[in-house]
């Protein structure tokens, strides 16, 4: 996942025992004077190779859990026992080798026979350091909810693109792999989502202890996101002009605000959901997974159903039933709404530029940056997008771009500002940074595409499309023997 990892075409082989023990061994008489005398540079890469020889054992107790079940499955069978639960035990036996609660667990063992059965490619790349455990189980708990053919279609993926994950924090390795399986089960996750309306509720409960009132709600999906984003702006906004409360404390005062007060039945918000589908998704029914900002993929049915009005009842499938009109929604809410342009390179899936009517470029351009960058871009960073941040500093020079900006939360903007901490913007292909946090390593954050699941080669498809082909022939007509001649 960083530079100093595994690159090129294809995928090594995976770590031997006798390469890990060695591994071992070295790095005992490495640490013993580094603890003392390392430098900041030395530690840190230590640091790395430490947390890739944790992964690489993560992935050998992976490898003996799913050896574990498979010896629990054979000693029922022999027995004739548990047939109905043949890997009944093998679960609380890992977890108590682990020293951990045997809870959830058996999920654990579900993963491990999906990454040693389905996909091969997945578990060389976990035995050679390259994902965290938390990362490779992430991966893996969203392969479950499809078929074995589909977890190896993408494994193969996953082989053709080995940095597809690099630099990607728990989230956004979510965020790619659902938008893959969303393909095949869109309509199971739709109609999931739908009864969310049916379980709606808010609840309120005396805490006399504290002395306060504690809220807890679950609202459908549009909503919910209207509800949070009208929120976060706000107070964000407030925060900004001086206010001293706590961002939390304007949030809780603007929700209680907004409720105490006598409000019309009709409520003027200016909400703002964000979504990404391509024009294929929207007009032709297909089922490429749109974007909802500030929440991940989903299906395409159901942002079609948002736009058109129309609903699909719960109980019938997506070809069974036309849709229905239900106005009732659109009768709770007045929506001002807002219309950008946002603009990908021609054949790719980048986004590159942004137009909007709105005069204020600035306020757009971070609103731009929130869609491309959709978490922190700083490595392995999950957190939500706060600040649209100079990659090159404007006391150094670095212009108020779409290219030298991207999206930081709070923690990593001031990170930044530490000695020896370098970053710089590639000029080719799709946004991408390289940082150097004051170690010998750099790493590499790159925005993820607006659409698909890896970035495709924009001059590669230029050079194959048939418009580009034509459009050369045109420009240079063959001459004619005439011509030639003369």
């Amino acid at each position: 996942m960083s530079e100093a990892k595994a690159r090129g075409g294809g995928l090594d082989s995976a770590v031997t025992y006798e390469d890990f023990e060695s591994h071992v061994l070295q790095l005992q008489d490495d640490l013993t004077w580094l603890e003392d005398h390392g430098s900041k540079a030395e530690c840190l890469h230590a640091i790395e190779a430490l947390e890739g020889l944790t992964s690489s054992a993560d992935y050998k107790k992976a490898c003996l859990s799913y050896q574990v079940e498979k010896e629990f499955v054979r000693d029922h069978e022999d027995r004739g026992v548990n047939l109905d639960d043949q890997t009944r035990g093998a679960a609380s036996s890992v977890a108590v080798a682990r020293k951990q609660s045997p809870k959830g667990f058996r999920n654990y063992l579900v993963n491990c026979r999906v990454l040693m059965e389905d996909t091969p490619n997945l578990a060389t790349a976990f035995s050679r350091g390259e994902f965290t455990e938390a990362h490779m189980f992430t991966i893996l708990n969203e392969l479950q909810t499809i078929k074995a053919q589909r977890r190896t279609e993408f494994d193969e993926l996953f082989a053709a693109n080995p940095n597809m994950f690099e630099g990607m924090g728990r989230n956004r390795i979510k965020d790619t792999v659902r938008n893959f399986i969303l393909s095949f089960n869109s309509d199971p996750v739709s109609k999931d989502h739908k009864t969310v309306e049916e379980r709606r509720f808010a609840r309120m409960f005396v805490d006399k202890e504290t002395g306060c009132v504690k809220l807890s709600a679950q609202l459908p999906l549009i909503s919910g996101m209207g509800l949070k984003n009208y929120i976060y702006k706000e107070s964000r906004k407030l925060k900004r002009k001086g206010d001293e409360r706590t961002l939390d404390q304007i949030r809780a005062d603007l929700l209680t605000g907004y409720m105490v007060v006598d409000a019309p039945s009709k409520t003027p918000i200016n909400l703002q959901v964000g979504v990404i589908m391509t024009d294929r998704a929207l007009f032709q029914g297909e089922r490429e997974p749109a974007f909802l900002e500030g929440y991940g993929y989903m299906p395409a049915q159901e942002v079609r159903e948002w736009i058109s009005g129309h609903q699909i009842v719960n109980e019938l499938t997506f070809e069974e039933m036309e849709a229905k009109l239900t106005p009732e929604h659109i009768e709770q809410i007045e929506v001002r709404t807002e219309l950008a342009r946002i603009y990908t390179a021609p054949g790719d899936q980048d986004l590159i530029a942004m137009d909007s009517k709105a005069r204020i470029f600035p306020e757009k351009l971070k609103k731009f940056i929130r869609v491309r960058d959709r978490h922190c871009r700083t490595p392995f960073c999950d957190g939500i997008v706060e600040e649209a941040d100079h990659v090159k500093q404007y006391a150094r020079g670095g212009k108020t771009s779409v290219w030298n900006r991207l999206g930081r939360c709070e923690v990593c903007n001031k990170a930044k500002e530490a000695t020896g901490w370098y970053e710089f913007t590639m000029l080719k292909g799709p946004h991408s940074m390289l940082m150097c946090p004051g170690s010998s390593t750099t790493y590499k954050s790159t925005a993820p595409p607006a659409t698909g699941y890896v970035h495709k080669s924009f001059p590669q498809l230029m050079a194959d499309s048939n418009w580009f082909k034509d459009l050369k022939s045109n420009l240079n007509p063959p001459r004619s023997p005439d011509t030639k001649a003369a």
